[in-house]
């Protein structure tokens, strides 16, 4: 079969496949054309013929066992076709007494429909149920003569017996071998859609987690990127307006500070939306959030009065360029590790800053081992009240003290921070762990420990 004849068979069965009642009725009307001339043939058979003559009756009632198994295949070949092949069995049996056998042609047809339609093991179990009724049929025909009209002029038994039970059996395997073809064809092309179905639907799910994972994520960012801005800015005005008229010189210093964080900020939340750019969604290699970043984070807290002191250990020999900063070599560490680090110091920096009394150290110690990335942040600043030390944990009230995991989160009281949820989503996404509570009678403490592997 050529490409051309290919197609057009397709195209034609694309046609049928789009108007199915046509088609049912056109397949029944075949039936009924094979049907009614056997029946118009044995009425006016040769007398020479040794057949039981039809008569009116018999011709009636053979036009309406017609009718009857023509509407059942056109309401039922789809829906039902075992029902329609009981039918087709059972009903054409009252006409053997007129020697009009109406049965083979809708029989065939009716275990067509299953194989089709239905199981293909029904199909054989209904072909075999109907060749063995047709044997049953060819045998009270040879021993009595009762039924089948003879095939020959002689009228001989054996040979119509014979006859009926071949052709029975031809036209029983023609129509469960194509019905089994066309039913497997039509099975198969409907697991094609129905799993093509269970992708989109398996897509669409997809893409709705990766919808609430990026507002997850951008919250994170954009969180951790005001908060840090505005507490430092709220400080240095403050800063500023209490010193304008003593000390014009550092006044004007800090209104410089004021303007430098703004403009860093603004290109921390280009780059956390611009990640919605990318193809590939992921954090740029160098995007200001990395370890490397971490000395000149230390530096902005420092410039507006916290103590901070920031000890990097990258697992390699460094040489000391300022008191409390590290050289700093990053490379080989992801990106999507780096940023986390920095994310935690961030936010517990701009804790210690919003709620820490009087520290006297802020102590930042990041410490990079073959297994895991380690980091620590811990201040000394004592908490006035139980509300202050709520809001530092999180949540108003009693202090908690957090972990997170990648396994098991701790659950969450009521009217968690933005911030420490934060940073335990943040452990979580890479299979770490935090801990955040207070550092007994003064100080609070956050340790992260984040393995290697979760990158």
């Amino acid at each position: 079969m050529t490409d051309g004849s290919a197609r057009a068979l397709d195209r034609a069965a694309s046609r049928w496949q789009r108007h199915p009642h046509v088609a049912d009725a056109l397949t029944t009307l075949s039936w009924v054309v094979l049907t009614a001339v056997p029946m118009f043939v044995a009425e006016s058979a040769d007398p020479a013929i040794g057949a039981r003559p039809v008569g009116p009756w018999g011709f009636g009632l053979g036009l309406v066992v017609v009718a009857i198994v023509a509407t059942t295949m056109v309401l039922l070949r789809r829906r039902n076709p075992v029902l329609l092949f009981l039918v087709s069995v059972t009903l054409p049996l009252v006409l053997l007494p007129f020697s009009l056998d109406v049965g083979a042609f809708a029989v065939a047809y009716a275990v067509f429909a299953i194989a089709v339609y239905d199981r293909v093991s029904r199909a054989w179990i209904a072909g075999a149920v109907a060749y063995a009724v047709t044997l049953v049929l060819s045998a009270v025909h040879l021993l009595t003569g009762f039924g089948f009209t003879p095939v020959n002029r002689s009228g001989s038994r054996l040979e119509t017996a014979l006859t009926w039970a071949a052709f029975g059996l031809l036209l029983l395997l023609v129509a469960l071998l194509w019905g089994q073809n066309a039913g497997n064809r039509r099975r198969y092309v409907a697991a094609l859609v129905e799993r093509a179905r269970i992708l989109e639907h398996e897509r669409d799910q997809e893409a709705q987690l990766a919808a609430l994972a990026e507002r997850s994520r951008i919250a994170r960012d954009v969180h951790d990127i005001v908060s840090h801005s505005l507490s430092v800015i709220v400080r240095l005005a403050d800063g500023t307006r209490a010193v304008f008229d003593a000390d014009p010189d550092r006044a004007r210093e800090a209104v410089g500070q004021i303007g430098g964080v703004a403009r860093s900020s603004l290109d921390e939340m280009r780059r956390a939306l611009g990640v919605l750019e990318r193809p590939n969604g992921q954090e740029s290699a160098r995007s200001g959030t990395g370890l490397e970043d971490l000395p000149r984070l230390a530096e902005v807290y420092r410039g507006i009065g916290l103590p901070v002191r920031l000890d990097l250990d990258l697992g390699r020999a460094g040489r000391e360029d300022a008191p409390g900063v590290a050289a700093v070599d990053a490379q080989g560490i992801p990106a999507g590790l780096q940023m986390t680090v920095f994310r935690v110091v961030q936010e517990s920096l701009t804790n210690a800053l919003r709620h820490a009394e009087a520290p006297t150290q802020v102590r930042v110690e990041v410490r990079v081992a073959e297994e895991a990335i380690h980091a620590e942040i811990r201040d000394d600043g004592a908490v006035a009240t139980v509300a202050a030390e709520g809001a530092r944990s999180g949540h108003g009230g009693t202090p908690e003290r957090g972990r997170a995991s990648g396994s098991e989160a701790a659950p969450a009281p009521a009217r968690v921070g933005r911030g420490l949820l934060g940073m335990r989503e943040r452990a979580a996404l890479y299979g770490g762990t935090l801990d955040a509570g207070p550092a007994g009678a003064r100080g609070w403490t956050v340790r992260l420990a984040l393995p290697r592997s979760g990158s």
